[in-house]
């Protein structure tokens, strides 16, 4: 359920989101993650919902490995698309390569993993009301559970800057603990934040302790 937003609430055209979806998943029998399906609905295509539910969002969606079984799901989705060459897959690179792919209005960025399945418009909605009240020195604005980082993530133009730079620290979860006076590690108890999918068992386990479905489709399975 990606849940609704009140239309006196929507964000502006000036905030952007880059999806990753670019890994090998390898712990995943080297299977694309993102085309995991939750109650019948692949894990990518909740997060677009769940994004577009805020507002005016442009949305680029980063791929790389898989990239011949995840694009046709897109091509009817409201998303660009560039894909990250195989061999230079990491983390920072495929974030400074969506940031690359925005148009020059995004000044705020939402950075979204593509495979936390429970990630719905609410939880998106937390993180955005958070960096909209921030003080002016927080420059980024990332969830914490229990002291564990999680996702997504937001910031402002001048962290945006520095990836466009090539600053190598972004992507990797160094940036955070590099620049503690301009960080808010906003903290709750919300596991939709860090309740990702990185292996057979962690499926397994999220079928069991939620009592969904969390299934490959036929193409990939």
């Amino acid at each position: 359920m990606t849940g609704t937003v009140d239309a006196g609430t929507k964000q502006s055209g000036d905030t952007g989101a880059v999806i990753l979806a670019a890994g090998a998943g390898s712990r995943l029998g080297r299977r694309p993650k993102c085309l995991l399906e939750l109650d019948g609905t692949a894990l990518i295509h909740r997060q677009i919902q769940a994004i577009k539910a805020l507002g005016e969002i442009e949305i680029v969606v980063v791929l790389g490995h898989h990239c011949n079984l995840i694009a046709p799901v897109l091509e009817d989705q409201p998303v660009s698309i560039v894909v990250q060459p195989e061999d230079q897959h990491s983390q920072s690179a495929s974030v400074r390569l969506g940031v690359s792919e925005l148009s020059a209005k995004v000044n705020n960025l939402l950075i979204c993993p593509s495979d936390l399945p429970l990630l719905n418009a609410e939880d998106y909605r937390a993180v955005y009301d958070i960096f909209r009240t921030r003080e002016p020195s927080m420059h980024f604005i990332g969830p914490e559970v229990a002291g564990i980082p999680g996702h997504p993530v937001i910031f402002d133009s001048q962290v945006i800057k520095q990836i466009l730079s090539g600053d190598p620290t972004f992507g990797s979860g160094a940036w955070r603990t590099a620049n503690p006076l301009n960080t808010q590690r906003w903290q709750t108890t919300n596991d939709h934040y860090i309740r990702d999918i990185d292996s057979e068992e962690d499926r397994r386990r999220f079928e069991a302790e939620t009592k969904r479905k969390l299934q490959w489709p036929k193409a990939v399975s």
